[in-house]
């Protein structure tokens, strides 16, 4: 061990690093400083590596969309607005078709065991309207029929026009069931 000394040292010596300890904090600093600018440099170069793929995927893109036009013929053009337009067409037609059968459905439903038509006149209007000629067994089941139909929301409105007693005591009748014009538009 040195021996100790009571001169005091001058300020110069108190600054120096104590022998065996010079550059270790220093270096420490300096190796990660260089991790830290490896680490940069690897994720700007994989920046601009994708950028370039990015850029060449890009015209290339752009090359194969110029050919492909070049490719298509006007009259290809012209035939495929054609087909569009009959699309269209038809499409309207169909928004606007009424399905009768849908009345043979809603009939046969809605009709009493005590009930069975002889006649049927179908009449277009709005929603589409229906004379029926029947016969009932008592006046009983007729106003039984008039009131079920009465009763569904696919009927706007039910007529009860002429009424008369048939052979047996059954009662012959006439009514208009006016429908609702969803009632035929929707399968």
């Amino acid at each position: 061990m040195a021996d100790p000394s009571l001169i005091a040292k001058s300020k110069i010596e108190y600054a120096k690093p104590a022998p065996g300890q010079a550059g270790k904090g220093l270096g420490i600093l300096v190796f990660i400083a260089f991790l830290f600018l490896v680490a940069v440099g690897l994720v700007y170069g994989g920046i601009f590596l994708y950028k370039r793929s990015l850029d060449e995927s890009l015209i290339s893109l752009t090359q194969d969309l110029s050919d492909l036009e070049e490719q298509l013929k006007t009259q290809d053009i012209e035939n495929i607005s054609r087909v569009d337009h009959g699309l269209l067409t038809a499409r309207s037609l169909l928004s606007k078709h009424i399905y009768t059968s849908q009345l043979f459905k809603v009939l046969e439903d809605n009709t009493l065991a005590d009930v069975y038509y002889t006649g049927f006149t179908y009449k277009f209007s709005e929603g589409g309207s229906v004379d029926l000629l029947g016969i009932a067994k008592d006046y009983v089941a007729l106003h039984r029929q008039l009131e079920q139909f009465r009763a569904l929301p696919a009927v706007s409105d039910v007529v009860f026009k002429a009424v008369q007693v048939v052979e047996g005591g059954k009662v012959g009748f006439t009514i208009a069931v006016q429908f609702t014009e969803n009632t035929l538009r929707f399968r």
